[in-house]
């Protein structure tokens, strides 16, 4: 028999706990609930009021994975959900993670957690973080991302604009900025400008366009994410992957001293002790007080290149980045 579990006066049925979900260290479904439960409080502030897409993979990262904004058949009728407007006007109902009870029910489904850069009590679209997602293709590493991160930042800050780091979970790293609240597509035209900008000053190490030919050895400097149909990994959210790895905040200091691709690689045990150590590093982005508006005039807010058209896609976050 299954055992309950009840969180905060809400009963859970948790089953297969003793599962292993991570073969390469042999992490099972009970362990990471309990490393959830111990980064509730940082991972439900990034995820709060946002309608979350899910990348599943019950059976670990070597079985079926698929993605999900519909909630899940058999979703409690005390999760939140919130109607979201998609292509051509359509809606459908998508799940918010509000509270503790939420996040248990969500992380027995085993689940990576993907979120807008949006929040759905400003609005569909009215977007509050402006996100670029760093990709390296190999034999590129986070080591190369390293130095792309470091001149965004610089590149950001010369617009007021303040970034804050963490790794993808996978690959690359992640560059979070908060902004005052500014339709989706006005921030991708001004990321869009940003990654040309960033490709221009380092034609030997970066790309801005999809294309796989052009990929290898270079980093993909991934603006569409901030486009409204558009989610990335949470902060704080298990990979699928075969160990457990983690979305983690970190450092610039960190970023600038990587020189191997494990200084920047956290699995869940690692999460409570950096915790303890920094707090949330990401804390600022909850700070209303810290957005700041995208530049306006030549370069800003509002202005697109008309290329690629990324923006318009939907997608279901970033698999595997």
């Amino acid at each position: 028999m299954s055992p309950i579990a009840e969180v905060e006066g809400r009963r859970i049925t948790l089953r297969n706990l003793d599962k292993v979900i991570h073969p390469a260290t042999g992490t099972t479904k009970g362990e990471l609930l309990h490393y959830l439960a111990s980064a509730a409080d940082p991972l439900l502030g990034h995820l709060h009021g946002r309608p979350l897409a899910f990348l599943r993979y019950p059976d670990g990262p070597d079985g079926q994975k698929f993605f999900t904004k519909n909630p899940p058949p058999g979703t409690p009728s005390w999760v939140t959900t919130a109607e979201v407007t998609r292509h051509k006007g359509e809606t459908a109902e998508q799940v918010l993670i509000q509270d503790l009870p939420s996040l248990m029910w969500a992380a027995n489904l085993v689940v990576e957690l993907h979120a807008p850069m949006w929040r759905i009590d400003q609005g569909v679209g009215i977007a509050d973080r402006l996100v670029f997602d760093l990709d390296p293709g190999p034999p590129a590493t986070i080591v190369d991302c390293r130095v792309v991160a470091v001149w965004l930042r610089e590149r950001l800050s010369a617009d007021g604009l303040t970034a804050y780091a963490k790794t993808s979970g996978s690959k690359g790293l992640h560059l979070l900025v908060p902004v005052e609240p500014t339709p989706s597509r006005q921030i991708t035209a001004y990321a869009r400008r940003l990654a040309l900008e960033a490709a221009n000053a380092m034609p030997d190490l970066v790309i801005r366009k999809m294309t796989r030919a052009l990929r290898p050895g270079k980093v993909y400097v991934d603006f569409s994410q901030n486009a409204a149909a558009k989610t990335t990994a949470a902060p704080y959210t298990p990979r699928a992957l075969p160990e457990p790895a983690v979305s983690t905040p970190v450092t610039w200091e960190e970023v600038e001293e990587c020189r191997a691709p494990a200084a920047l690689s956290f699995l869940i045990d690692d999460i409570p002790a950096r915790l303890e150590r920094h707090g949330d590093l990401l804390a600022p982005l909850l700070d209303p007080a810290q957005a700041r508006p995208l530049p306006t005039g030549e370069g800003g807010a509002g202005e697109g290149d008309g290329e690629d058209g990324e923006e318009d896609a939907d997608d279901e976050g970033t698999v595997g980045r």
